[in-house]
């Protein structure tokens, strides 16, 4: 069976592809990096190293790899032969990569053949959203032909997965867990496979949103908390007992949203939490705060990791807090090396905070103004 991913970044590597060579599939993965992509063709494979005990390898074999920018048709070529297309593009550039994949499924539904596409990124619905732009480049014509045959499943993923050269090769570096969650209803039921080591599920909101509200909202908490005291690592700052109270008490505002909207059992959840503040303080990663924090515009939005959950609360009643307070510290983020960083902080001096609050994260009334005390505090 033949895989055809988007980004070959470490998530793609570390992780999807992982899976993916787990479950016997050849991977073609599809980017712009032409230094890997050499690489990956030359070495027909790559290694990852998992952080555990024994500092396990793994050698995931029958690779190749296309570039997206010089190689288009034959990415085109590849979307009609595959029997199964995932990515890991991060959520910004399924944009760009939905012209691509348009032209290759309308060839490839020529021949009557259908195909699961499967968006492994961090937000929710991802795979959605990827149709979405994915339709935008069709006819009418079209439209019913891709519904009948593109198979657009929403995912959840989770797994640090970083990454390293030696002696000039792209080393993926990950922990030893990971979850990849994948919505069994929207599967193509004359699908001739079934994934292991995967998680298939009925529902899968509630999962989007504990990754989102608690994995990656711990991370961004810990990331723009640990900027205002000027650590540079995830690591170093989970380790100063004042950001780890405060990212808890985060945390334990958002546990009460999963039990009050969804009937979580608390203990479980508690241990997921437990599990995941674990994971991101393992000394043996050193994951810096510029890369998690990064891209701060589309992760104060109205929908992700630390402004949806704190806006759910308030319309529940429930204590949010702490939450307004890491939302405060994100709006206080600066790095010269992040474009969006920059821009959030020249729209704060240009337009004023209450506006650029309201502009990024869509949030008014009381919330805004404890939002705007919590950062003058900070200030």
């Amino acid at each position: 069976m033949k895989a055809l991913h988007f980004g070959a970044g470490n998530i793609g590597r570390g992780f999807i592809g992982q899976l993916l060579h787990q479950n016997d599939f050849e991977i073609c993965f599809v980017d712009t990096n032409a230094d890997l992509i050499r690489q990956l063709n030359q070495d027909g494979g790559y290694m990852i190293e998992i952080i555990d005990e024994n500092e396990t390898t793994d050698f995931v074999d029958q690779v190749s790899a296309l570039n997206s920018l010089t190689e288009t048709e034959k990415v085109i070529t590849a979307i009609e032969k595959a029997d199964i297309l995932t990515t890991s593009v991060g959520a910004n550039n399924l944009a760009k990569i939905a012209p691509t994949i348009a032209k290759g499924l309308s060839q490839r539904f020529e021949k009557k053949r259908s195909i699961n596409i499967l968006a492994n990124e961090n937000s929710i619905n991802a795979s959605d959203r990827l149709k979405k732009a994915v339709y935008e480049e069709l006819t009418d014509q079209e439209l019913a032909v891709f519904d009948h045959y593109a198979y657009f499943v929403n995912t959840a993923i989770d797994r640090q997965s970083l990454g390293k050269i030696v002696e000039g090769k792209a080393i993926a570096v990950v922990e030893p867990y990971y979850e990849w969650v994948i919505n069994r209803q929207q599967l193509d039921p004359t699908t001739p496979f079934e994934l292991k080591n995967v998680v298939l599920i009925e529902e899968m909101q509630p999962y989007i949103e504990r990754k989102l509200f608690i994995v990656n909202a711990a991370h961004a908490a810990i990331a723009y908390l640990g900027a205002l005291k000027g650590y540079q690592t995830i690591q170093e700052a989970i380790r100063d007992p004042e950001i780890l109270t405060d990212v808890k008490q985060f945390l334990a505002e958002n546990q009460a949203y999963f039990v009050e909207e969804y009937q979580f059992e608390p203990a479980a959840l508690q241990c997921f939490i437990d599990k995941t503040l674990k994971r991101q303080s393992n000394p043996k990663l050193s994951d810096e705060i510029a890369r998690v924090g990064g891209s701060p515009i589309r992760k104060l939005g109205p929908n992700d990791r630390l402004v949806a959950p704190v806006v759910k609360l308030d319309a529940l009643g429930l204590p949010h807090e702490t939450g307004v307070k890491i939302i405060a510290a994100g709006y206080h983020y600066h790095n010269a090396d992040d474009a969006e960083a920059e821009s959030l902080q020249a729209s704060i001096v240009e337009d004023g905070l209450e506006a650029t609050i309201k502009k990024i994260s869509d949030v008014n009334g009381a919330l805004l103004k404890e939002v705007i005390v919590a950062y003058k505090t900070q200030q």
